[in-house]
């Protein structure tokens, strides 16, 4: 995390936020969902080589502060995961994400959680575990009770979404703008404590 000074006294605090999962859970499509506010679904499937990045300023609501969001879309596919860890690294928080509709991307949830500690993204950043592909309630395999005990094992929020209906696709990320904001705050707050205590 990293924040600076804007005009006007606006506050900016930077998240580099990865995303991890298997290919095809979706990963690309709801990046670029909440990147174009809806309104860019990839029409075809196109698998993501090491990472895709961009960024996303979210403003934090009855504040000055502003979230610059550097979200990380990185490859699912084996052939590119042992270059991963180094794309982790500096991670303020991290994104795990499955396809409802594939019981394979839910058991490898614990693999991807390993990468992203090991590269120093893991214990001390927020994280969440996002259901992806809600829409295709008939093909469903993955119930929403195995996806949130998951969340709450690992001490993960959790949500669902369906990027390709443009359904709660924005919750997670808000969620993780906020806790970045929340935990600045709150290291002020001890830093200023502690400098009163110190006088």
């Amino acid at each position: 995390m990293a924040a600076s000074t804007a005009a006007a006294g606006k506050l900016v605090l930077r998240n580099k936020c990865i995303l991890l999962g298997n290919a095809g859970v979706g990963k690309s499509a709801i990046t670029q969902m909440f990147h174009s506010d809806g309104t860019q679904y990839p029409k075809t499937y196109a698998m993501t080589i090491h990472s895709e990045v961009c960024v996303k300023v979210v403003n934090i609501p009855d504040t000055s502060v502003t979230v610059e969001m550097f979200l990380y879309d990185l490859a699912g596919h084996e052939v590119f995961q042992e270059h991963l860890p180094r794309y982790c690294e500096g991670a303020a928080s991290f994104m795990l994400v499955y396809d409802v509709t594939n019981m394979d991307s839910f058991k490898n949830l614990t693999k991807w959680l390993q990468i992203a500690r090991r590269g120093k993204a893991g214990k001390a950043s927020q994280g969440v575990l996002l259901a992806n592909k809600i829409d295709q309630t008939s093909r469903r395999v993955v119930p929403s009770a195995m996806g949130e005990d998951f969340a709450k094992a690992q001490g993960l929020a959790y949500f669902e979404c369906s990027a390709a209906n443009n359904v709660d696709v924005d919750a997670p990320f808000y969620f993780l703008s906020n806790a970045l904001h929340e935990s600045f705050e709150e290291t002020l707050r001890m830093f200023v404590k502690g400098g009163e205590a110190a006088s």
